[in-house]
């Protein structure tokens, strides 16, 4: 099977994912990220509940693409594993406005060692667990892991090997496919090929974002089972 999937067999087979329990590779250009990550986060007016885990955004930028939901430990979970100085710098801005919730509180854990895959699969793993326990219906669960590149860094320095990065990738798309939820993990349009390679197997769906000269975004889904490829759309 594979090639070009019309709109109509694309949404059966994308809606069968959802139910389920899937991940999402995203592989979009700077300017394409936040509009994907929205679209794949559910519509505020939504029953969705958000786990994030976070290699490069601050907590105040995950709780902008949050809002206007409520934030609370039941709905949301932050797992911080960006580098020390810059979570510092996060948690004070987010602590010193009147309009954040300080980061300190339940729905926030953070883990110094962003190689310590043992201490991230854990605090993933125990956030999807909280988060997903009042999920009614499927796909209400949806985790962001934003996103690999940091973890690709790691393995190109020598710091963690392909394997260990891999194994750690296959626990967290496993637990969301166990929670019946829906995953999807960024990763720059940039990225090395042979990483891509390696991990695009744990993943149910590739969707490539790139943004035009004239700012229009536009995505392109593979369906991995399938094959199935769309054209290019817009969001």
């Amino acid at each position: 099977m594979g090639g070009h999937a019309d709109a109509e067999a694309f949404s059966t087979e994308l809606a069968a994912l959802k139910r389920d329990g899937c991940n999402v590779l995203v592989v979009s250009d700077a300017a394409g990220r936040d509009a994907a990550c929205q679209r794949l986060l559910g519509a505020p007016e939504l029953d969705r509940r958000h786990v994030f885990l976070e290699t490069a955004s601050g907590v105040s930028e995950v709780l902008d693409r949050h809002s206007p939901r409520r934030t609370d430990a039941s709905t949301l979970a932050v797992v911080d594993a960006t580098p020390a100085a810059r979570a510092r710098s996060a948690a004070a801005a987010a602590s010193a406005s009147d309009d954040l919730p300080t980061p300190l509180g339940e729905w926030y854990d953070r883990v110094d060692d962003p190689t310590d895959f043992a201490a991230l699969t854990a605090a993933v793993t125990d956030a999807l667990d909280r988060v997903a326990a009042p999920a009614d219906n499927p796909s209400e669960l949806r985790l962001c892991v934003d996103g690999l590149d940091p973890f690709f860094d790691a393995v190109r320095a020598g710091d963690v090997t392909e394997e260990r990065l891999f194994r750690f990738l296959h626990l967290l798309t496993s637990s969301v496919r166990d929670a019946d939820g829906m995953g999807h993990f960024h990763v720059a349009a940039s990225a090395d090929d042979a990483f891509l390679a390696t991990v695009e197997p744990l993943f149910d769906a590739t969707l490539s974002v790139e943004t035009g000269d004239d700012g229009t975004v536009r995505q392109r889904w593979r369906l991995h089972d399938s094959g199935h490829v769309t054209d290019w759309f817009a969001f």
